[in-house]
């Protein structure tokens, strides 16, 4: 590409690789696999001759290709059956630790909810987008949008109070 021709490019790459890691790290809670998402997200977007120029419409592009490659990440590690090899290592232990607990217990709470419906929590409130959003990067309705939002925190709040009264005394 000549200088003129990718100009635009940088500023979207710059304003995005951190909002599209943390939505694709939390997809696929690896996060090797998130950065190799992001990379081939932006190389699929940026390759294509449909892709949006401006920053909101790229935005969405951006995060749908980011769900797709989470769904097609998922779909291989349940066909082949592959478990992450390794962690990354971690600085601070007493950090780690309460950081992982907090991890732990969302993505506990979250397993409840179907895929949909975590994609559309993550949207939502992990990288706090608005519900026509979250409808444009799932390609659904901005009603159908609340509707899973809706549904999800039900579910969470229903499974959070379980939980709730299985450890009081």
């Amino acid at each position: 590409m000549e200088g003129r021709e990718q100009a635009w490019i940088e500023p979207l790459v710059l304003s995005l690789s951190r909002p599209a890691f943390k939505l694709a790290a939390a997809l696929v809670n690896d996060h090797a696999v998130a950065e190799e998402i992001v990379q081939e997200a932006f190389m699929r977007s940026l390759a294509s001759p449909r892709t949006p120029r401006a920053l909101p419409e790229f935005r969405r592009w951006l995060y749908h290709i980011v769900l797709n490659l989470a769904r097609e990440h998922h779909r291989r590690r349940a066909r082949f059956g592959l478990l992450p090899l390794r962690a990354e290592p971690r600085p601070d232990p007493q950090e780690e630790a309460e950081r992982r607990l907090g991890d732990a217990e969302m993505a506990h709470a979250l397993r409840v909810l179907s895929p949909r419906e975590r994609e559309a929590v993550y949207l939502r409130f992990f990288q706090d987008e608005a519900f026509d959003e979250v409808a444009a990067v799932m390609r659904i309705g901005e009603s159908t949008a609340r509707v899973l939002v809706h549904r999800a925190l039900e579910k969470l709040r229903s499974h959070l109070a379980t939980d709730q009264k299985r450890v009081a005394p």
